[in-house]
This record gives C-alpha cells, sequence and structure tokens, in this order.
C-alpha cells in the first residue's frame, strides 16, 4: 500500500513480542481494525477519509482485495477501537476524527509482528477446491486450471507494471506488491505444470467405483513415492 513521501512515522516495535499477542486487546485483532489503525499511523481521520482513503488506494494496488468498507463500517470499528482505549476522539473541520493512542499504536505493532511470524492458519479457497480436482471430470478441470492460468498471467502483468512505475517511492513501502508477484508466480507455476501433466497424461483419473463404504479405485501403475 503506498505511503506519503512527506510523512516519516515511527512506529516503536521493541515491546512487540515476537512469537503472539499474549495482553492485546482482542478489538485490533480483525483485518478491518488492523487496517485502521494502520491508516491512523498516519494522521487521524474521520470516518469518511477512512473509506475514501482505503479506496483511492484499492483502485491503484495492482492486487484485487475485498469490497472496500464504507464510512459506517470503518465509524463503528473505530468506536470498537476507542471503547479498548486504542483510538481517541478528536475535534476535525468535518466532523469527530479518530487519533491513535499510545496503546494503539502498540497494539498495531503486536499484531503485525504476530501476523508477520505466524503463516495463516485457515486455507485459501484455492487449496480446498484443488482437493477435489479429481471429483470433476477431466475436461472441466482442465479448462478451469487454464483460466485461472490467464487471470494469474494477467495479474503478474500487473504488479509488474506497478513495481516498474512506483518511481521515487521507498521500496519496503510497496514491498507487499513484491510478495504478491512472487506468489502469484509460484501459482501460476504449478498450475501450469499440473496442465501439463494432464496433457502429458501422467496426471491420470482413476476409474472410481462408489461403494457403501465410499470410493474404491485401482492403484496407479507405476505409482510410487514423489
Amino acid at each position: 500500500m503506498e505511503k506519503s513521501e512527506t510523512e516519516t512515522v515511527d512506529v516503536d516495535t521493541s515491546s512487540a513480542p515476537a512469537g503472539g499477542t499474549a495482553g492485546t486487546a482482542p478489538a485490533a485483532a480483525s483485518p478491518l481494525a488492523l487496517l485502521s489503525l494502520g491508516l491512523l499511523l498516519e494522521r487521524p481521520m474521520t470516518p469518511r477519509e477512512f473509506a475514501r482513503t482505503v479506496a483511492e488506494r484499492a483502485a491503484d494496488s495492482p492486487v484485487e482485495g475485498p469490497p472496500t468498507p464504507g464510512p459506517q463500517e470503518f465509524a463503528a470499528v473505530a468506536r470498537a477501537l476507542g471503547e479498548a482505549g486504542l483510538t481517541e476522539t478528536v475535534a476535525h473541520a468535518d466532523g469527530p476524527a479518530y487519533a491513535l493512542t499510545d496503546r494503539g499504536r502498540s497494539e498495531f505493532a503486536r499484531h503485525v509482528v504476530a501476523q508477520l511470524a505466524t503463516p495463516d492458519r485457515q486455507p485459501p479457497a484455492f487449496l480446498t477446491a484443488v482437493g477435489y480436482l479429481g471429483a470433476l471430470d477431466e475436461d472441466r478441470a482442465t479448462g478451469a486450471l487454464r483460466e485461472r492460468s490467464g487471470r494469474l498471467r494477467e495479474r503478474a502483468a500487473r504488479i509488474e507494471q506497478a513495481l516498474a512505475a512506483s518511481g521515487s517511492i521507498p521500496r519496503l513501502f510497496v514491498i507487499e506488491n513484491e510478495y504478491a508477484l512472487r506468489m502469484c508466480r509460484a501459482e501460476l507455476g504449478w498450475t501450469e505444470e499440473v496442465l501439463a501433466e494432464i496433457g502429458a497424461g501422467t496426471l491420470a483419473w482413476p476409474r472410481v467405483r462408489v461403494t457403501e463404504n465410499g470410493w474404491e479405485w485401482a492403484p496407479e501403475e507405476g505409482a510410487g513415492a514423489r
């Protein structure tokens, strides 16, 4: 996500534990709450400014994300953060705005450290779908994977273009795009390898019989440990 080149923000993470979030406020745990705290590192904001800033940055991002929350959603999160002592209300020309408290800065740093240190526990939707690849017939599975491959190529091209156009923005402030590109290329490579194996017949669809005990199939010829 792009940050302002004219503002300097120092985030003290010295008190953040490297392995978890013991003692942190539950209000800061949700993705929207963490996003809100991150935005407030830059400056106090009203809920409308929250929504506008996120929408503008989402439009500029080469990586697709969830729908942009509206002002009411940000207002609800900001109130919860305030009740937890992570934000405070300050005067603003457009109405009440929210600013980070010292505790809010600390909790933000703790959650960022925890998310950097801990792999995601919930598998992505694609992984679940891959587990049921054999529930489709070969032609349908191949068609879906080819479509995904094309979309991944388009995504990779967008991210590459965004990185090339990042100009004078410090690399650290757009490094999430490097990660997104690496993950996209890895997924594309795996998808194309599977498509090539299906085409070559080395990843075959076994003949399956549905029995009262579930699916049964004959062992693949020459099957062995990979």
